[in-house]
């Protein structure tokens, strides 16, 4: 890895744990520099506006879920497996310091007036959808789900439930929203 490579790999880490921890707002640009013990010009080199770099964890945290989901849709073999699994995937996270779900975590502190910035939240949980529904089509090919399935609506379902309950997971602290979870999502094809 090059010496600018890691410095700016330095700065997006740092960054991240800073903002999903403390909040976006709540972090400042001095503290990041410190925090990943980089000259202040080096931090401009790799992000010219706290903006360019929040956009930045934005993408990064979007990677660092769908790779988790690409995992789950490959090693799943029917619906129920699926939701077995996701659920697990969910409660491994909540051991580790979980927050609620970092893109959700952003979107609710970012500046509603900044379109680009929406439209990038928009379209990761779009990219979300699109996961489910290529496991979906998946399985109806394979003949382990009805053909008249509605693929869009299920995936927006999934996803809205998911988010949902990782929300009230975090306002309560009460993993019983992850159980509801697993119970209304095996239920869905009822």
């Amino acid at each position: 890895m090059s010496e600018a490579g890691s410095v700016r790999d330095r700065i997006l880490q740092t960054s991240m744990k800073l903002f999903y921890n403390q909040g976006i707002k709540s972090t400042g640009i001095n503290q990041i520099i410190e925090e990943s013990n980089v000259a202040k010009a080096s931090f401009y080199k790799h992000f010219p506006s706290k903006r360019d770099l929040i956009k930045e964890c934005v993408m990064a945290y979007d990677d660092i879920i769908k790779n988790q989901m690409v995992s789950v849709v490959l090693d799943s073999h029917s619906f129920n497996d699926f939701v077995k699994k996701w659920i697990v995937v969910i409660k491994d996270d909540f051991r580790i310091m979980y927050r609620g779900c970092p893109i959700a975590e952003s979107g609710f502190q970012l500046n509603s007036e900044d379109p680009e910035m929406m439209e990038l939240v928009k379209k990761i949980i779009h990219g979300w959808e699109n996961l489910v529904a290529q496991f979906l089509y998946k399985m109806i090919k394979n003949d382990k789900l009805p053909a008249t399935l509605d693929i869009d609506k299920v995936s927006r379902h999934m996803i809205h439930l998911y988010e949902g309950a990782a929300t009230m997971w975090r306002i309560t602290n009460d993993e019983i929203y992850i159980d509801d979870l697993e119970y209304l999502m095996a239920r869905m094809l009822e």
